[in-house]
């Protein structure tokens, strides 16, 4: 219920935006219909109109002092999007968001759990549902990225709600029926069946964060880079808050339910169930919102020739999208934030066991959970605070310097730990492991302001520096390498899964994030003009090829 009522305060709020800018929404979607067929517009207006000059996108108010000359409209022209049209279009983009990643993150954090009341006895399902999401993303998201820039914007985005929602709705009236089975054989089938309905699922949740974030957002602020990074910064809060805020309250209503098993599992199915079935229409009517508001969204993004070529062969497209991956300039700086998910020194599973190992609180292990995702947001704030402008075109950091600066920041906080780790192995200091561990997550914590941070940047230099036609399939192989690296790190940990050899895990840790920190740099010798700022670089079609 405080769910519902939080989407749907949400989705008012949204509906009763200030009524001129409504308005002004509205004309511009009718005006730029009417002009998009034609490629130059000459006039003059008088200047004493108050009518605003609607040009390729843009929403200009009339100049007071003097007659507008309405530019030419072409490809190539210059987009300045009015920032209040951008702003409000912006708060369907947030509701949209919230929805779907509160509702994504309750449903990570809810299915272990279930597994576990389903099948006290084993962690073999918990583990092989998280392998099969991980390879299969590692397979398939390549070829879903190049559907992301092949495919109608709308249609793709509303099936990719629908069907994500149809999966885990699925999914938990199956997991509700296993309250009522007590044949294992059985059981079993089902576990099969949700894992087979839950990864379609995933991989639909993927797409449309793709083409949300990296199709629809640089589309709605054509060349405003301050609001581009503003959105995708407010974008990644959203997210950061749903990560601790939805399993605390589905963890809430757990602890209130008791022990009793059978009760956790219905309850539980019953709540992911509701809010899937409260929240679905909310998050179509603010993506058709948006889309009705943003023309250019409704403009082919393929060639004939491209289409075909995916409707002939698949799996010839699939080796495609690693090549033009491996030979884009954008390849290292991409490959550097992938390292990143080669790690246990975050607050997951692994460092939360042995942290508990060691004897930490439990409260204390929770409660690191938020801060970690406190000090995301404030990551984002930080970068946002960097990059802002100090004059038209002028900032205060460059985004290639922001991401330098923070990714080296973040192995500087976690460089520390292996210092200690060698300490205490080498006998140098007597400290006591419960120490250890308590350092270990102050550095852990209070480090992911600068992982975040260089999260947002290598976002905004993807948006900006590769080209919109292959944009979806470069970001979809990118996901398939980050989930790469997670198999390979929990595949570290099944081997040294012993609590004293977790210092192993550590060293290929920080030693993952000093080669993510080099092939930064190196990209950016390689492609960046650091004292110039240059970071708009050339791409060629040899690049994309």
């Amino acid at each position: 219920l405080v769910a519902a009522s939080l989407i749907w305060s949400l989705t008012k709020s949204c509906r009763n935006l200030d009524a001129s800018n409504d308005e002004t929404l509205r004309e511009s979607a009718s005006n730029l219909a009417a002009m998009g067929e034609s490629q130059e517009v000459k006039g003059k207006l008088d200047s004493s109109s108050s009518a605003p000059v609607v040009a390729n996108g843009a929403i200009e108010a009339a100049n007071t002092n003097g007659p507008v000359l309405a530019n030419e409209i072409g490809e190539d022209t210059r987009v300045h999007v009015s920032s209040t049209h951008i702003y409000t279009i912006s708060n369907y983009v947030y509701t949209a968001e919230f929805i779907s990643a509160f509702g994504d993150r309750m449903w990570q954090f809810a299915i272990p759990i279930l597994f576990i009341d389903v099948w006290p006895a084993s962690l073999f399902p918990t583990i092989l549902y998280t392998f099969s999401i991980n390879t299969a993303i590692f397979i398939f998201m390549p070829l879903c990225g190049s559907y992301v820039d092949t495919s109608p914007r709308l249609i793709l985005v509303l099936l990719t709600i629908l069907g994500d929602n149809v999966a885990v709705f699925a999914s938990c009236s199956m997991l509700y029926y296993t309250t009522y089975i007590e044949d294992q054989d059985y059981l079993w089938s089902l576990f099969y069946a949700i894992l087979v309905i839950c990864v379609p699922g995933q991989l639909m949740v993927n797409i449309g964060r793709i083409a949300l974030e990296k199709d629809w957002v640089p589309l709605m602020t054509g060349e405003n880079k301050g609001a581009l990074t503003k959105i995708n910064s407010r974008l990644r809060m959203i997210d950061l808050s749903c990560k601790f805020l939805s399993p605390m309250a589905f963890a809430f209503v757990l602890q209130a339910i008791g022990q009793d098993r059978l009760a956790r599992i219905r309850w539980g199915c019953t709540i992911v169930m509701l809010y899937n079935l409260l929240t679905t229409i909310p998050e179509v009517l603010c993506i058709i919102r948006v889309y009705k508001a943003t023309p250019k969204l409704a403009s082919a993004q393929w060639s004939e020739e491209s289409r075909k070529r995916m409707e002939k062969n698949v799996w010839k497209e699939l080796i495609n999208g690693w090549s033009a991956y491996r030979k884009h300039p954008m390849c290292l700086c991409s490959l550097s934030f992938t390292l990143l998910f080669a790690t246990v020194l975050s607050p997951g599973a692994l460092l939360i066991a042995f942290l508990k190992w060691v004897g930490v609180a439990e409260g204390l292990l929770g409660a690191s959970v938020g801060a970690g995702a406190a000090f995301g947001i404030l990551g984002t704030y930080t970068a946002e605070l960097f990059h802002k402008e100090t004059a038209p075109g002028v900032h205060r950091m460059s985004l290639v310097n922001i991401g330098l600066l923070s990714v080296w920041l973040w192995f500087a906080f976690l460089a520390p730990i292996v210092l200690l780790i060698d300490m205490r192995e080498g006998h140098v200091v007597h400290l006591p492991v419960l120490v250890t561990g308590y350092l270990i997550l102050f550095f852990v914590v209070t480090g992911r302001i600068w992982l975040w941070a260089f999260d947002l940047v290598e976002n905004l230099l993807l948006v900006e520096r590769v080209n919109k036609s292959v944009r979806g399939q470069f970001t979809g192989v990118q996901t398939a390498l980050c989930n790469l690296f997670s198999v390979i790190i929990y595949a570290l940990g099944l081997i040294f899964h012993k609590p004293d050899q977790f210092y192993v895990l550590c060293y290929a840790s920080v030693f993952a994030v000093f080669l993510s920190a080099s092939s930064y740099t190196l990209w950016l010798l390689m492609y960046s003009d650091i004292r110039s700022h240059n970071e708009r670089i050339p791409i060629t079609s040899s690049h994309l090829l």
